[in-house]
């Protein structure tokens, strides 16, 4: 039985460098998804081999390195099931702070339980495989924490209208982090409780004001782009704007999907690629089932 998954970008809306511990950063940070999304479709298999294609980006990733594969054979070898066929679609940039790589494996762990009809928790296997690939198996409004594994789910009908700006080369993780290390930039820059509080409270403003990302100024220092690209955005006057994850995608909210799509044309017209996307919430059935 064939089944296919829509897995969500994911946009920081506050990002917070709490500390490090065993070698890895502790963040703290107010997160959404948005209706930018790469599809899986997998097809189960008789053996345990996992065999994986990617289109539109990532083709030049041996599958061993990607999260995608990763995941299918943690899976199979978890459960004791077999392999899988899988191809992947993609729409995520790579590199670019939206949580891709995230996307897809936790795209793969849900069709792997649909196509093999297992009803266990896999949030656990997810937390071995990215920081928020745990957060990315449901997405909607959460405050995660940690390395990214603890996830706090925030209930809310709030609709963000966002524009984001893609950059033509993306920021390696690793590098941004140690960026900003040897930087010693802060990395308390948003009050995350007051973003959450704001949102649960339907307090845009309030939200608003809370919008940062410690990351950004290393991201900006290893790519040009993100200051450019924020600069752009600004000069558009956003209710907020910002960069998602570590770069390089950059970020507006705006008051209504009119203000996004006449912002979008005007970064098109100076070549600048950008797109409208809104938050969605695992309530939106349509958008987060599981179909196929």
């Amino acid at each position: 039985m064939r089944t296919k998954v829509k897995t969500y970008a994911k946009i920081n809306l506050t990002l917070n460098i709490c500390g490090a511990s065993g070698g890895f950063h502790d963040i703290e940070s107010l997160v959404t998804t948005v209706d930018l999304f790469d599809t899986v479709i997998l097809s189960p298999r008789k053996d345990d081999k996992i065999v994986l294609k990617m289109r539109g980006a990532g083709e030049d990733i041996p599958p061993e390195k990607n999260n995608a594969y990763k995941a299918a054979k943690l899976f199979s070898e978890t459960f004791k099931t077999g392999g899988a066929d899988i191809e992947i679609v993609k729409r995520i940039p790579l590199a670019g702070g939206l949580g891709g790589s995230s996307a897809d494996a936790a795209g793969v762990l849900n069709a792997m339980k649909k196509a093999y009809e297992i009803d266990e928790d896999v949030k656990p296997l997810a937390d071995k495989l990215g920081s928020d690939t745990g957060y990315m198996l449901s997405g909607g409004f959460a405050v995660i924490s940690g390395r990214g594994e603890k996830v706090k789910k925030i209930e809310t009908d709030l609709k963000l209208n966002l524009v984001l700006i893609y950059a033509k080369s993306g920021v390696n993780t690793a590098d941004c982090y140690k960026e900003f290390d040897l930087s010693g930039a802060s990395g308390m820059i948003s009050d995350t409780g007051a973003a959450e509080k704001a949102l649960k409270n339907g307090d845009e403003n309030g939200l608003y004001k809370e919008v940062g990302n410690a990351l950004y100024l290393p991201a900006s220092a290893l790519n040009a782009e993100v200051k450019e690209n924020l600069d752009e955005m600004k000069s558009l006057s956003p209710k907020a704007s910002g960069m998602t994850g570590s770069g390089s995608t950059v970020f507006g909210i705006f008051e209504t999907e009119e203000l996004c799509r006449w912002a979008v044309e005007k970064l098109k017209r100076k070549d600048i690629d950008a797109e409208y996307v809104t938050t969605i919430t695992p309530s939106d059935k349509k958008l987060f089932g599981i179909f196929g």
